[in-house]
């Protein structure tokens, strides 16, 4: 759960809360905005008071292994619900189907 962000970089203590900040203060503040989305808090970019863009953090990519043990999952999966039945594979029926 993100925490949406109002930044008006007056005291720290309002970090928590939500933020904005201006394109001014983006530009001063940049990696300390980083710093924030990284941490899961969000914050709207704005000019002239008009929101124009938003920065977030990017969620954690999955390990190869979670990527891995899914694949073991699908073929567990199918092999239990495989009804036995055959049939063409496509390369079989393109086949076929172009009269070779």
């Amino acid at each position: 759960m993100s925490l949406i962000a109002v930044i008006d970089f007056t005291p720290p203590q309002c970090l928590n809360a939500d933020m904005t900040a201006t394109l001014e203060q983006v530009q001063s503040e940049l990696l300390k905005l980083i710093d924030m989305a990284q941490r899961g808090e969000e914050v709207v970019i704005t000019r002239q008071g008009h929101a124009i863009a938003r920065l977030t953090g990017v969620p954690p990519m999955k390990s190869p292994s979670s990527r891995e043990a899914w694949l073991r999952k699908l073929a567990e999966l199918r092999e239990r619900l495989r009804t036995g039945k055959g049939g063409p594979t496509v390369e079989k029926i393109l086949e076929e189907d172009r009269g070779e």
